[in-house]
């Protein structure tokens, strides 16, 4: 008895070992340790309000035939067709990331009051459902698939582009700059800044990272008529306290990471998590895995 009770322990701690998906040269980190686990169980029955927090989500590449679920970061277009629809039924809003930095700002100006009136440390408290939809790197798959669908939702999205990939049409095919301008002239989508060359900082220097990003502005400046916040997606999500404060002394904005969360009233403009959308996902799984990814940001941390 005592042998099967040794063996159930080792089983379940086994289980619960630290797992990560690699995915585009990008590592997401599920659920990370028995430690964390613990944390989250008090709130899994918890309904947090969707009106207490934003997601925002992330899309690399998409593609017509099935992927069929586990196989990385590809959506079909008919998934995300699904996860639209899904979401503007459920009251869900879509918003820029000129939107999202207006709130964030209100946010920030409000923090005080809200700590004065003894309000959650956490929720936003909205008064409305918001989304953002964010895409990484710049394949020629969100021009010739994602982009029509926005068009028929009327929904706004944001591409955050590898420069020097869409100028040289180097590696997995890219939109051109033409087809960028289209996307930015339906006033649907705005490029925002992923580096020229997609090096994460900690291949290099840290200055040879700035320089990086300074030259994708560069471009994007020289290629796009575009009016827009400024706004940056790391490489690989890796960043570093000096090139987060380099860049909000350059000017941006916005920048995100792909750190697994939402935006809450104690998110760093600077420092903005993400939900990576999976292969497989209807409209429902999507909604479920914000869902679960929001009760996992409102656990309370240690401090």
């Amino acid at each position: 008895m005592k042998q099967r009770g040794r063996i159930f322990v080792v089983m379940a701690m086994l289980s619960c070992l630290i797992f990560q998906q690699t995915v585009w040269g990008k590592t997401v980190v599920a659920i990370d340790s028995l430690e964390e686990q613990e944390q989250i169980k008090p709130v899994e029955t918890m309904i947090i309000p969707p009106t207490d927090y934003i997601p925002v989500i992330m899309y690399h590449h998409f593609a017509i035939r099935d992927m069929g679920q586990g196989n990385g970061v590809v959506t079909t277009q008919a998934e995300l067709e699904d996860q639209i629809s899904y979401l503007k039924d459920k009251g869900y809003e879509f918003i820029s990331l000129e939107t999202l930095q207006e709130l964030l700002q209100r946010v920030e100006k409000e923090k005080v009051q809200y700590k004065r009136s003894g309000k959650d440390e956490l929720s936003l408290e909205l008064n409305q459902k918001y989304i953002c939809i964010t895409m990484d790197d710049g394949y020629v798959s969100n021009y010739e698939l994602a982009f029509p669908i926005f068009q028929k939702h009327r929904i706004p999205a944001s591409i955050f582009a590898v420069t020097d990939s869409i100028t040289q049409q180097t590696g997995l095919k890219k939109f051109n700059w033409n087809q960028a301008q289209k996307m930015v002239d339906s006033r649907y989508v705005k490029i925002y800044n992923h580096t020229a060359n997609h090096a994460p900082v900690d291949i290099g220097t840290e200055d040879e990272f700035l320089n990086e990003v300074e030259k994708a502005e560069k471009a994007l400046k020289k290629y796009l008529n575009q009016s827009s916040c400024t706004a940056l997606a790391f490489p690989n999500g890796r960043f570093t306290p000096y090139t987060k404060e380099q860049l909000a002394e350059m000017g941006f904005d916005l920048l995100f990471t792909v750190e697994s969360g939402v935006i809450t009233k104690q998110t760093s403009p600077y420092e903005i998590p993400r939900i990576n959308v999976e292969s497989g996902w209807d409209g429902q799984d999507l909604l479920e895995n914000i869902e679960r990814v929001a009760r996992k940001s409102f656990v309370p941390k240690e401090r």
